[in-house]
């Protein structure tokens, strides 16, 4: 996290990565994961997610898996088999331009599972959609 100040009054905070929002914004809820014996699972189609943020933000690193590099348009059908497996406390995915049919997939599997869902959009940030 990067920290700039332009007046005494004003505090701007840029993130280098979208996860990184999620850790500092979400990190109660994190947390509150790590006493579930299930995985913590990070999604995206880059490298985004630092162990240095993930030993901050308090999580079990033994329970954090990234899984980087994936193809954008495999994206929702890998977040669909990972809630469908309910092997996981929560799914973080970095994804990009959902349409009314991916949302309507993601919000049917959410329902059926009892697994979190965050969905972070890479090119704002600060949008943030979370499913329970």
């Amino acid at each position: 996290m990067l920290i700039e100040h332009s007046t005494p009054q004003l505090m701007a905070v840029n993130f280098e990565s979208p996860f990184q929002q999620v850790l500092q914004q979400q990190r109660p809820l994190l947390k509150s994961f790590n006493k579930a014996k299930k995985w913590q699972l990070w999604l995206s189609n880059r490298r985004m997610l630092k162990r240095s943020w993930v030993n901050s933000a308090g999580l079990d690193k033994h329970k954090v898996i990234h899984l980087a590099n994936l193809n954008s348009s495999n994206l929702v059908s890998t977040i669909e088999k990972a809630l469908q497996s309910k092997t996981c406390s929560y799914v973080v995915a970095c994804i990009n331009d959902l349409n009314e049919q991916d949302k309507a997939r993601l919000q049917q599997a959410v329902s059926l599972s009892d697994t979190c869902l965050l969905l972070v959009n890479d090119q704002q940030c600060e949008q943030l959609i979370q499913y329970h």
